[in-house]
């Protein structure tokens, strides 16, 4: 039997979550953060690209500048062994 994998997906315009599926990327943003279902559908939901899962900088608006990851998102979401919420910004 095959084992799923999971990928990394963007929600809306500010969530990326690892799930299985893009249908399992909105309960897993929704389950974290509080929104409705019906808040979001599969057109809101598309896979990370292969340069941001490899990305080793990012820009912490907090600090106001690029910093250097500790771990790729590639990195961080082949540690996971479930679906969860892995970052967001606004």
């Amino acid at each position: 039997m095959p084992t799923e994998t999971l990928k990394a997906y963007q929600v809306g315009d500010n969530d990326i979550v690892a799930a299985y599926t893009p249908a399992g990327a909105i309960v897993v943003l929704c389950e974290y953060s509080g929104y409705q279902h019906d808040e979001f559908d599969e057109r809101d939901v598309e896979l990370v690209s292969d340069e941001v899962l490899d990305n080793t900088e990012a820009f912490d608006q907090d600090e106001g500048k690029v910093i250097t990851l500790e771990q790729t998102l590639r990195q961080e979401l082949a540690a996971l062994t479930e679906p969860a919420y892995l970052h967001g910004w606004e």
